[in-house]
Formats: structure tokens, C-alpha cells, sequence
């Protein structure tokens, strides 16, 4: 089944473009914002269409050449090919779309700190074919596009990544598929490849003879984690402040957006607040944006160490953190602990909806919610506004230009116990 003259209204956080036939609203492979085309329905849903775009008939009048010439295969970027001004539009109606269907807040506008466009991430992970060529998914597919550059990557990583592959390709060819995939982080100094092989110890001692005087700092992933040559974490600055980054903690991955982003939070929390950072890991953004007085938890043990030795670095005197899940906290913790504020950053897929309650019994005063997921933000501002709490501030950084993806930066207090 066909539809002519589909005008595309919206992108979804994974990049499909959205438009309405006369029956139901659908969800376009490959559309562009702001186009008329010819699409083809893939599937039926009870309310929706899936579908694909068969040919543009009108062009959009946002769209511009993409810089990439990786763009129309690989999955990493899904709106390069849209001019940035009308990007932050479409991540503004993400974010008041999502608090719309979600919350009781029908917000006209939201504030979004604009980012570089290009060259921004520390951090990329790539495939790594059986042959030890790098590559990303193909849009839609689990199928392979085989890069030499990443124009999302600091210029460092990007001017390495061929004496990368030169590295995966002679271990593949000794150990054929014995690396599945690898991480490439930077602090814009350092470069860090971290390895995750294939259930397969037997390249281990190759890579350690080999590699153990590499210029990169390289690490095996798995189990057990085996530094190879360097360091096995990297340092960075934030807000005056030194963090310890060890091979698979999570860091964001905008160097250019990151001050913004906790500078943003710290305005919001203010200033002698005893916390509790939940999600903690390393503890960058409760250091970054509360400074001392912190109780962190972490199930990444791993994260806790560095987190500690975090804290001693820049000298916190109040500070413990613990490795345990999220769901440990109750309000018992929260009181004991005499916490004014929580700040969190969950993964994905928002808070756990028991944890909300624990905290509304608890009755904290408020919370810092950053979150890369408007959909499970405004989830859970409706799940803590069931426990007496209201949305009062919110704002948005994008750290993830010429893709769907933008992080918001939330305050919600207690009105009522």
C-alpha cells in the first residue's frame, strides 16, 4: 500500500520522519523534516503505520547537504542532513511533546544551549569486522559501513583512526573475529582503546607482547579487565576540577557542552545542599555541581573506586559512596543520611517507579533530573507529581548535535506532603 504526498511533520528520537494518511499516522524510514513524499507501508499497527520513504516530491526547505560521506548508510547520525537551527527546533518539540502526553505541563517553549556541530564526542564505539576493519551499524540493519572517519569525533581520535584499524586488523588476522567491538575514548591528549574480545584469551598474550609500549592507552574489557600499555584511565577537567575516568565509566561524551550542562544543574540545586547522586558512577556530576557534602551510589563497583579517589583529588572532607543498586535507597537511607537533594541521572530508561515512591515517602525536598530521554523524563515528572511534587524548572543542552538525542536538565520540588 502507497500514499502520496505525505508531509513530513516531526522526526522520532530514532530518526523515522512522521507523517499522516488518511487512515493513521505514520512512522517513515529515511524522510526528511519537512518533506513531501511517496511512501509505502512495511506495516500495520493498531495505531500506526511503519513505513519507507519511496521518493521525495516536494524537497524540504530545511534540508542541507550532509558533510558525512558515510551519512545516507551508517545509523550514528540521524538528522545531519538538517540545518542546525531547525535541529534545535526539533529536539524543543521532542521535549514539549513528550511533557504534553506525559505531565500536566503544556510548556510553548523550553531553552536549548546550542553545541558545536561537528568534532564534539570524546568517545566512539565501533564494530570491528572478523578481517579487523572498523566500521558502524547501517541505519535500520545490523549490517556493516566500514569508516575511516567519524566527523562527530575530536579531530585526535579521527586523525588516528586508520593507525587504529591497523592495530584490530593485525590481532584479526592473527585471531580471526577476536574482537567484537571497540571503544575509543579521549581526554583530547590521550587516546584509549578499550577491547572486547570474543570469549577468546588466546590473543591476550599476543596483544601483550605486541602492544605493551603503544603510544595509546590500551585496555582488554571484559571480566576482568587487563591493562595492555599506559594507563588504564584518563584524567579530565570540569569546572575547575580534576576527574579520574577509568576505561568503561560513563562520562558524557560532549567536552564542549559538559560545563554547561552541570553549570545548569548547579544553578538549579543552589548552594549548601547535603546530596544523594544516584546512577553516581564516577561521581563527576555531583562533584562537578555540588562540590562536597555527597553520598553516592553506584552498582559499578568499579565506578565507586574511581568516585572515591575522585573525591580525594579535589579534596571533599563529607563524602561516601556505596555499590549498590538504585533500588537499595529507601526512605529510611534518605532520612538517616539526612539528604536535602537528590540528584540522578539514570540510564535510559528513567527511574524505577518503586524508587519514586521511596522518595516521595521520604519527603525530599527536591531533585536534580538530567536525563538523555525526554520520553522517561516526563514519565517520571508524572510519577513524582503523584507523590507531591511539581516540575519547576526546565532546561535542555544539546550534547549530541546531528543526532535525535538531547539531554534536559530538571528541577522538581515538593509542594505538598
Amino acid at each position: 500500500m502507497k500514499y502520496n504526498d505525505i508531509y513530513i511533520r516531526d522526526i522520532l528520537i530514532d530518526g523515522r520522519g512522521v507523517g499522516e494518511t488518511p487512515d493513521k499516522v505514520a512512522f517513515i524510514e529515511d524522510a526528511v523534516y519537512g518533506e513531501v513524499c511517496e511512501i509505502e507501508i512495511i506495516e500495520e499497527k493498531k495505531n500506526f503505520y511503519n513505513a519507507k520513504k519511496i521518493k521525495t516530491i516536494k524537497e524540504s526547505p530545511v534540508q542541507t547537504q550532509a558533510p558525512c560521506p558515510y551519512f545516507y548508510e551508517c545509523g550514528a547520525c540521524t538528522i545531519m542532513d538538517i540545518k542546525y537551527e531547525n535541529q534545535i527546533q526539533i529536539k524543543k518539540n521532542l521535549i514539549l511533546s513528550a511533557l504534553a502526553k506525559s505531565t500536566s505541563y503544556k510548556l510553548e517553549d523550553i531553552e536549548i544551549i546550542p553545541s558545536k556541530e561537528l568534532r564534539y564526542r570524546n568517545k566512539i564505539r565501533l564494530q570491528v569486522e572478523k578481517d579487523g576493519r572498523l566500521a558502524y551499524n547501517k541505519s535500520y540493519s545490523n549490517d556493516l559501513v566500514y569508516i575511516k572517519d567519524c566527523l562527530l569525533v575530536r579531530e585526535n581520535i579521527g586523525e588516528n583512526l586508520g593507525k587504529i584499524e591497523e592495530i584490530t586488523k593485525d590481532i584479526s588476522e592473527k585471531f580471526k573475529g577476536a574482537i567484537k567491538e571497540i571503544t575509543v575514548r579521549t581526554n583530547g591528549t590521550d587516546i584509549m582503546l578499550n577491547l572486547d574480545l570474543d570469549n577468546n584469551n588466546e590473543p591476550i598474550a599476543y596483544i601483550k607482547e605486541k602492544y605493551s609500549s603503544s603510544k595509546f592507552f590500551i585496555n582488554i574489557i571484559g571480566k576482568e579487565n587487563i591493562n595492555i600499555s599506559g594507563k588504564d584511565f584518563l584524567e579530565y577537567k570540569i569546572c575547575d576540577k580534576t576527574f579520574r575516568i577509568s576505561g568503561n565509566d560513563f562520562y558524557q561524551v560532549n567536552d564542549f557542552q559538559i560545563e554547561n550542562l552541570y553549570g545548569q544543574a548547579k544553578k538549579l540545586l543552589g548552594s549548601g545542599k547535603k546530596v544523594l547522586d544516584l546512577y553516581c558512577g564516577s561521581a563527576t556530576s555531583s562533584i562537578a555541581i555540588n562540590g562536597d557534602r555527597l553520598v553516592g551510589v553506584e552498582i559499578n563497583k568499579n565506578a565507586i573506586q574511581d568516585a572515591k579517589i575522585n573525591a580525594e583529588i579535589n579534596d571533599l572532607k563529607d563524602f561516601k559512596f556505596i555499590a549498590k543498586n538504585a533500588k537499595y535507597i529507601d526512605e529510611k537511607f534518605i532520612k538517616k543520611e539526612k539528604i536535602d537533594s537528590l540528584i540522578v541521572d539514570p540510564p535510559r530508561a528513567g527511574l524505577d517507579k518503586d524508587l519514586i515512591k521511596s522518595i516521595g515517602k521520604s519527603g525530599l525536598k527536591e531533585i536534580i533530573y538530567i536525563s538523555c530521554n525526554p520520553q522517561t523524563l516526563a514519565r517520571d515528572i508524572n510519577r513524582f507529581e503523584k507523590e507531591g511534587y511539581k516540575l519547576e524548572k526546565i532546561k535542555a543542552v544539546d550534547m549530541f548535535p546531528q543526532t535525535m538525542h538531547v539531554e534536559c536538565i530538571a528541577l522538581i520540588q515538593r509542594v505538598k506532603s
